[in-house]
């Protein structure tokens, strides 16, 4: 498995984990939950597009 997309599944986690216990009464969590599920999930989803963008380069 590639590193960002194990970045992207760790942070994903990370940050639901963190929005669960927010939504048990710790609601300024969510300030940290939710840009960390969407980073993980945008690493997972962009994995390799730098691979693409190099070929075209070149």
């Amino acid at each position: 498995m590639r590193n960002q997309v194990i970045w992207g599944i760790a942070l994903t986690a990370i940050g639901a984990v963190i929005s669960i216990i927010a939504a048990l009464g710790l609601l300024f969590l969510l300030i940290y939950g939710i840009p960390l599920i969407v980073i993980g999930l945008a690493l997972i989803i962009w994995r390799g597009r730098e691979e693409t963008i190099e070929a075209i380069k070149e």
